[in-house]
């Protein structure tokens, strides 16, 4: 039942999604988000309600006790944001976090990302990788800047200590959050991710990316899909997916007919982001991959 509410809850946050903007004819803008300036404020009857659920949470002695904090933070929404960020910065047990995390992300969204940003310099590394990968899944222009400066600090502790703990993964998620903001900040590290990782960050990358959809994060990626190594050839093709524009095109065309059919799907997906602003259709079988090459063959583009 908890799990049906937290469901609920983070599908009402999310933007209604719409193609991106192309150069096609039939696309259209992104929706406008009106991102909040301030977390919504309790009473302190209510606070006090909220603190209590938030420690049901984080205590969780029993699966009662966990379901009852969790549907009293999911009934404030958005105004326990604040509580369960300062939990999250307190808390050293794993499955306690990934508890305040799954109702983080369930009582927030687009709405709220110049908020989270303002976690990005959080003393806890648990709160800063949380904020920039949940912002990263609504691309707003308006955190650039925070973002950049996250890329900035994780870049330098990375290189500082390359093998601390959580170094790698603050280092990709900041260029994530970089890119989704319009920033090149990083941009290698995403294209390292999609090369070595497509599989587990296949997704949040494509949403990441269309915030520098463009010719510039076209030239970037051009020389991949023309390398004769089968990888960055896939690599390419998926990334252009999320950020190419019609300037692709041409390098992506050929790719219809490779014999590979890794190749070939990858290229699929790329036209059907670049073209239309569609998500990647994750498996497709050779014969079914063939059928579809020939269509987009055929397509006057």
């Amino acid at each position: 039942m908890i799990h049906s509410l937290l469901c609920a809850a983070a599908a009402a946050l999310l933007p209604v999604p719409t193609p991106v903007q192309t150069n096609d004819a039939a696309a259209q803008e992104r929706p406008v988000v009106d991102r909040m300036a301030a977390w919504p404020v309790l009473e302190a009857k209510a606070a006090g309600a909220l603190a209590q659920d938030v420690e049901k949470v984080r205590k969780a002695n029993t699966p009662q006790m966990e379901e009852a904090g969790e549907a009293g933070v999911l009934a404030v929404g958005a105004a326990a944001g604040p509580a369960l960020i300062a939990a999250l910065g307190k808390e050293k047990e794993l499955q306690a976090r990934l508890r305040l995390e799954n109702l983080l992300d369930g009582v927030t969204g687009a709405a709220h990302t110049r908020l989270m940003a303002a976690e990005f310099a959080h003393k806890s590394p648990h709160v800063r990788v949380w904020a920039l990968r949940r912002v990263a899944a609504f691309p707003d222009t308006g955190v650039r800047a925070p973002a950049e400066q996250a890329y900035e600090r994780a870049a330098a502790a990375h290189a500082k200590k390359p093998d601390a703990e959580g170094a790698a993964d603050e280092l990709y998620l900041a260029s994530l959050c970089a890119a989704s903001a319009g920033s090149a900040a990083g941009f290698e590290h995403l294209v390292r991710a999609a090369t070595e990782h497509w599989g587990k960050r296949g997704g949040e990358l494509r949403v990441a990316l269309e915030g520098l959809r463009g010719d510039a994060a076209t030239d970037k990626l051009l020389p991949l899909v023309g390398d004769s190594d089968r990888t960055k050839v896939v690599a390419g093709l998926n990334l252009l997916g999320g950020c190419g524009s019609r300037k692709a095109l041409d390098a992506v065309r050929p790719h219809l007919d490779s014999t590979d059919n890794s190749i070939r799907v990858a290229a699929i997906n790329a036209m059907r982001g670049i073209v239309d602003g569609q998500p990647p259709i994750d498996k497709l079988s050779a014969f079914d991959a063939i059928e579809l090459a020939k269509k987009w063959k055929e397509r006057a583009l």
